[in-house]
């Protein structure tokens, strides 16, 4: 295969996966549209009627923290002074009461959060009622990160072995391991990845893990890569599906 075809290809396979991403951002409900007054952080905005906008399923370092300033920089350059459309990803609101949406440029139909994962300016964070697009974000972060792009270059936000996740600060973080036994406590299922790190699946979300593909006990064995607040002495809860990514799938 020559040269230009095989360069044609490729811009094929990339023109069709921007189709069938736009597909998707179409399928979501439409939440109307507003003008982007203010950007308070890389993953919030305060729009023109007042009321604050938490970009659903990414979460950005805090302005304190390293690269905190350029995930908003990166957002402002996008959006500010910007009319924006506005696409359920779930929730209408966070636990804050801000609004939550997925974001899209009123102009150009640009996926914002899309367009900020792919850089490396945020991570992806989904929860249980509003994780829309999450295969897609996990996609687009993993290109960032393979990459080492934003805020992947930064030592502080390497993905964690468990051993370093049970010394780490408490926090959100990403941590790959083999799992070893899955064991019962209660009705949850818990996932043991060594040196003390253990992740919880509650006993609410094991339907929805089991419907996904990732039943617990079919986890064992397997090498995953799980995101989530860290506690204290290296523990994390599982509570929905897209927390988890299987990086050995069987065949």
């Amino acid at each position: 295969m020559g040269f230009p075809r095989l360069l044609g290809l490729v811009f094929m396979a990339l023109a069709l996966s921007a189709c069938g991403e736009a597909a998707k951002l179409d399928s979501l409900a439409a939440q109307g549209r507003a003008r982007v007054v203010e950007v308070v952080t890389g993953d919030m905005v305060r729009l023109d009627d007042g009321s604050d906008l938490k970009l659903a399923g990414i979460t950005a370092p805090k302005l304190s923290e390293p690269y905190g300033e350029a995930s908003r920089e990166r957002l402002a350059d996008m959006v500010l002074g910007k009319d924006i459309e506005l696409l359920s990803a779930g929730a209408a609101k966070d636990p804050f009461g801000r609004r939550l949406a997925q974001v899209r440029m009123a102009k150009g139909r640009r996926w914002v959060q899309g367009r900020m994962l792919r850089e490396g300016a945020v991570r992806v964070r989904t929860f249980p009622e509003s994780r829309a697009l999450a295969g897609m974000m996990l996609r687009r972060e993993g290109e960032a990160r393979n990459k080492s792009d934003g805020l992947w270059a930064l030592p502080r936000y390497r993905v964690l072995l468990p051993k370093e996740a049970v010394a780490a600060t408490p926090g959100f973080a990403l941590v790959e391991g083999q799992v070893g036994q899955v064991t019962t406590s209660g009705d949850a299922r818990v996932l043991d990845l060594g040196h003390g790190f253990r992740a919880e699946i509650p006993a609410r979300a094991i339907q929805d893990f089991d419907s996904a593909g990732r039943s617990p006990a079919a986890l064992e064995g397997r090498l995953v890569r799980v995101r989530g607040y860290v506690g204290r002495e290296g523990s994390m809860r599982l509570d929905h599906p897209e927390t988890v990514e299987i990086l050995n799938p069987q065949k």
